[in-house]
């Protein structure tokens, strides 16, 4: 009985044994599993966030282009905007003539074709802005013209009495003075009775307005004025605007008088549109004839009061005649200048505006000469007189 007893906790004791060593031998496999899933498991988070990473590294890339393209083209826009418009691409004001416009494309009229000869001022037909001088900041220096050459003086009060020994004269005006000293000295040597314009403000005109006066040489205020583009077209510093109050208006005049030293005359810079204002134009003689200073139309519109408004206030004044260089080639200028000495031995007188260009200055090397003995070449206070 004592020996099943032992016997059966023997057994039962091998079981509980056989039991453990069996959990003993299984339980460290769970741990081993649970190893491998959380190694699994950390891959797969490491994996997601280098794929969040590219994804966001992307998404960054892509933003920074959008916004690179967005301030390229904002800055292409400001760009066209704010740039100064390029008068070459004006549109030309055309009104019914004989003859259409000229455009810059077309070629200029040379010796061996004559250009069209005008009746009248009204059947001239307007030309958008000229430019061939150049600013430091590289835009051009416009001035306005009229296409179309011959006589466009009717009225005989218009035209100054011969002198009584029936000399023909001619008054060349070279506008634009101011950025090019080599050329204006040059000029002066070339014919001393030329008359130079010069503009207000201008980077030399002072400097260069010194060194003719020193010379002799007569010098006159290139006065800007609103032409019919503005503000399109701007006619630079010192600019009289018909939007201008009368003092306003007034205190620029003087300023700008200030401004060149030994002026004897005045004519304007473009104006197409206030040259047609009366009132402007009165307000503008005024001071004029209180500095005894004599006005020379340079007809740039057709409209013009200035004859009335120099007639009114008792004013020295005459009228341009022909543009010399709406293009810089020697061929038409000298074909200008043919057109100048007509209206001169017509009339007796007449006034040729040009401008500082190389192709000017060679054209009067060359033409000059021929005047000797036939023409005599006048300052512009010579030609101008009181309008009856």
């Amino acid at each position: 009985m004592a020996i099943k007893k032992k016997a059966a906790k023997k057994t039962a004791t091998g079981k509980t044994a056989t039991g453990k060593k069996k959990t003993a031998k299984t339980t460290p496999k769970k741990p081993a599993s649970g190893t491998k899933k959380a190694s699994s498991s950390t891959k797969q988070v490491r994996k997601k966030k280098t794929v969040d990473m590219v994804s966001q590294l992307k998404k960054v890339a892509i933003g920074v282009l959008v916004l690179s393209a967005v301030c390229l083209t904002a800055a292409m826009i400001a760009d066209m905007l704010l740039r100064p418009a390029a008068p070459v691409k004006q549109k030309t004001r055309e009104i019914a003539g004989k003859s259409p416009a000229i455009t810059d494309r077309q070629k200029p009229y040379g010796l061996d074709k004559p250009a069209p000869v005008y009746e009248d001022i009204s059947d001239l037909p307007p030309k958008k802005p000229q430019s061939g001088l150049m600013e430091k900041n590289g835009h051009p220096i416009l001035y306005e013209v009229f296409e179309g050459l011959g006589d466009i003086r009717k009225d005989p009060s218009a035209v100054p009495s011969l002198p009584e020994d029936d000399t023909i004269r001619i008054a060349l005006i070279i506008d634009d003075i101011g950025y090019d000293k080599k050329i204006a000295i040059a000029l002066h040597a070339l014919e001393p009775n030329i008359s130079f314009s010069v503009l207000p403000w201008s980077p030399f005109g002072r400097v260069i307005s010194g060194m003719l006066t020193d010379r002799g040489a007569e010098i006159m205020l290139h006065l800007p004025m609103e032409p019919v583009e503005y503000p399109e077209v701007n006619p630079g510093p010192g600019a009289l605007l018909s939007s201008m109050p009368p003092d306003v208006l007034i205190a620029q005049l003087e300023k700008n008088l200030m401004d060149i030293s030994g002026v004897k005359g005045v004519n304007n810079h473009m104006g197409s549109m206030l040259t047609t204002q009366a009132n402007q134009m009165n307000q503008i003689f005024t001071i004029l004839k209180k500095r005894n200073l004599f006005f020379i139309d340079s007809r740039t519109a057709k409209q013009s009061q200035c004859r009335a408004s120099a007639r009114l206030l008792q004013i020295r004044f005459a009228e341009r005649d022909v543009f010399l260089d709406n293009f810089q080639d020697v061929a038409y200028i000298s074909g200008q200048f043919a057109q100048l000495k007509k209206i001169a031995e017509k009339h007796g007188t007449a006034i040729g505006i040009g401008h500082p260009y190389p192709a000017t200055l060679e054209t009067l090397k060359l033409e000059l000469p021929k005047l000797k003995g036939k023409i005599k070449i006048i300052p512009a206070s010579q030609v101008a007189t009181i309008p009856g």
